[in-house]
């Protein structure tokens, strides 16, 4: 069982105000870590803030599930997520078992947290909870339509006018945080051919001798791969039911996180094994989410040095990757730990930027081996070259993190050693 101590953190020295702008997962996340140490948020999300808790489930990596527990969300956490400790590998068309990878007790232990499986809308609830407890407001149905750095400001859509110190974009790769510091018009990336379908099924929906099946491996992460076509499988509502998300070739464009659920998966040729089948025959209506590649962002602060971008507004992940949301979290601890140091205002811009230094390698390598899954999971005949990339990942995933947790052992935590303190930040230690 990994750690699920938690601290108080010692308030910054200088308490700045923030307005985050999107109330999504990575946006209250990161206002639950700078009210933690001492600053005034206020989160703006432009809609009723329930219709952003999408149905379809979150993997939650140890990176990710270590940070909650240190923010002292363990109790809440567990209490709801579903704990897992391995991945079944099989062939999308057949069945055919092609392997198990189980995560080792002592790399659990030795990161800090757990593998965990829970809905998306318990985690952005769970959070909403905890920013609310804290001390932050949540504005919702405050759509901001302009942005204005110079003057320190931002306009909603009622005409109201707000001002903060510093200006979180957590709107998403489609939203005008993202347009603002690119200098661009909103971009819908482009399409890559490949679409997920995101949904849940009702395990009382299930035909009983298939929900016994899943039951028997309910601990673990199903994942089938073939040819154009690929699913992930795994339980939520502590074992009740089963999040469910199908990636196939498909050219169409429309969707996105948030839409209504409009496909009904019984209705596409899906050419799986009859577990499969009978799982797709039994999920509930699901949503259609087209896989875009959204080019790297040069910078993610505003020529102003007020407005930073986390989470899919700096970097848009693939759905349903496992470490999107796990970066979006990241983003906020991260953010808040270098703000945790502040001592005077003419610091926030050479933050911001540092931020930025901090995050933008990282995201970019995570970023780009979750695309290079999603290709490799549909490539035609790839199995056993999935299972080698798959078991490479993990080990690398292991070598990065725990290299940087000893290396941030062996240093001290302080603005005048840089190289430690930004160790110190980026493993979270």
């Amino acid at each position: 069982m990994a750690s699920q101590s938690s601290s108080a953190p010692q308030p910054a020295s200088l308490s700045v105000s923030f307005l985050v702008i999107g109330g999504g997962v990575g946006g209250l996340a990161c206002a639950l870590a700078l009210t933690r140490i001492g600053h005034k948020v206020t989160v703006l999300e432009k809609g009723d803030g329930t219709s952003i808790r999408g149905e379809g489930g979150v993997r939650l990596p140890p990176n990710l599930t270590k940070i909650l527990f240190h923010w002292g969300l363990a109790e809440h956490l567990l209490s709801k997520a579903y704990t897992t400790n391995s991945i079944l590998f099989t062939r999308y068309e057949t069945g055919d078992m092609l392997g198990k990878q189980v995560w080792c007790t002592e790399l659990l232990k030795e990161a800090g947290g757990e593998f965990s499986l829970i809905s998306h809308s318990e985690l952005h609830k769970m959070l909403h909870d905890a920013v609310l407890a804290a001390g932050v407001v949540i504005r919702t149905n405050a759509e901001v339509t302009e942005l204005d750095m110079e003057a320190r400001q931002v306009v909603l859509a009622s005409g109201e006018v707000l001002s903060a110190d510093v200006f979180v974009g957590a709107d998403g790769e489609f939203g005008l945080c993202r347009a603002a510091v690119a200098g661009e018009q909103r971009s819908r990336g482009t399409a890559t051919g490949i679409v997920m379908y995101q949904t849940v099924i009702r395990g009382q929906q299930l035909p009983p001798e298939r929900y016994e099946e899943m039951k028997a491996a309910k601990d673990a992460v199903r994942v089938a791969f073939g040819s154009g076509r690929a699913m992930i499988v795994y339980p939520i509502h502590k074992g009740k039911d089963f999040a469910l998300q199908v990636y196939r070739s498909d050219e169409c464009v429309e969707g996105r996180y948030g839409s209504r659920p409009s496909v009904e998966l019984s209705q596409l040729p899906l050419g799986c094994r009859p577990l499969l089948q009978d799982l797709t025959d039994s999920a509930s209506t699901a949503v259609r989410l087209p896989i875009r590649d959204h080019r790297d962002l040069e910078d993610w602060v505003d020529d102003e040095g007020r407005l930073v971008l986390i989470g899919e507004a700096a970097h848009p992940f693939v759905p349903g990757s496992i470490q999107a949301t796990a970066m979006a979290i990241e983003d906020g601890a991260v953010l808040a730990k270098l703000f945790s140091h502040l001592i005077k205002e003419d610091q926030i811009e050479s933050f911001l930027y540092a931020f930025q230094e901090l995050r933008q390698a990282r995201t970019a390598t995570v970023r780009a081996t979750e695309f290079g899954n999603v290709f490799y999971m549909i490539s035609e005949d790839g199995e056993s070259d999935m299972w080698i990339r798959l078991e490479d990942e993990a080990d690398n995933w292991w070598v990065e993190w725990g290299l940087l947790r000893e290396r941030a052992r062996q240093q001290n935590d302080g603005l005048n050693c840089a190289p430690s303190f930004f160790m110190g930040i980026q493993a979270l230690a």
